[in-house]
């Protein structure tokens, strides 16, 4: 894993392949191994992705952890490799960073890719956020036990298979455990200031969402698309319904933005 420095923090990040910069950016909870297992590699196509603050070994700051932050940390990468413009994608919170890149640094992003909004203007409905807030305060204590005990876990035990999968996981994951005080803060945070930001987005914009998943509403991703002018939205199966072809609608996705470049 390469490795630089941006505000006295070291980050870690991947640059694959060579062609088309696109930076693919992971969840809330992941790292660039969620990237390198989502994408399929792209023939000419340079993939960059990057273990945001508070992810694998990052360091980071929590002064200030937000969007603008992370969005930041995104740009200095591409200010150190040298790149002046690039395809921004994200998963749930890479891509409310990528959102949020789009929207401050617009002449640096060349096409945006928007898989299972979780956040928008607005920050992760109510239900989520006391999720997160709980799930974080059981990894404080190390007690999986702390968070079957919680409204939190109520709430994500009646939802998918997959999310239920997906929150007790980060108990084995050393970073998440490490890092649980992210659970705290991102939930409450948004990427944008209002919606008026979306309607200035001029660059190719493609949206994925699907249903049946707690986190990433599909109302969040159908809202998003109704905002930014000529967005293109795709529904797509959510995991527990088919996940392979949640994987395949997903690169197929990647694979027509660079159809377009």
């Amino acid at each position: 894993m390469d490795k630089f420095i941006h505000r006295g923090i070291t980050l870690e990040y991947e640059a694959l392949g060579t062609g088309i910069p696109f930076v693919f950016l992971h969840g809330m909870g992941g790292s660039v191994e969620q990237i390198k297992a989502a994408c399929e590699p792209l023939a000419g196509v340079r993939l960059i992705s990057l273990n945001q603050q508070g992810h694998g070994n990052s360091g980071v700051n929590w002064d200030r952890y937000d969007f603008d932050r992370l969005g930041d940390d995104a740009i200095a990468l591409l200010d150190y490799l040298g790149i002046e413009k690039a395809v921004f994608g994200g998963i749930s919170m890479g891509a409310a960073v990528s959102l949020n890149v789009a929207v401050r640094y617009p002449g640096r992003v060349s096409q945006l890719l928007l898989i299972r909004n979780a956040w928008t203007d607005r920050p992760m409905p109510e239900h989520v956020r006391t999720a997160y807030r709980d799930l974080g305060h059981a990894l404080e204590s190390r007690r999986i036990e702390a968070f079957y005990d919680s409204e939190g876990w109520q709430i994500v035990k009646e939802s998918s298979l997959y999310t239920r999968d997906a929150f007790l996981k980060t108990f084995e994951d050393s970073s998440c455990v490490k890092y649980w005080q992210k659970y705290l803060i991102l939930p409450n945070k948004t990427p944008i200031s209002d919606r008026e930001a979306l309607a200035n987005l001029t660059m190719p914009v493609t949206i994925l969402a699907c249903r049946n998943d707690l986190c990433h509403p599909y109302e969040y991703g159908s809202y998003l698309a109704g905002q930014i002018a000529n967005a293109v939205f795709v529904e797509i199966p959510d995991k527990d319904t088919d996940s392979k072809e949640h994987k395949r609608m997903m690169n197929e996705a990647i694979q027509n933005i660079f159809l377009k470049n």
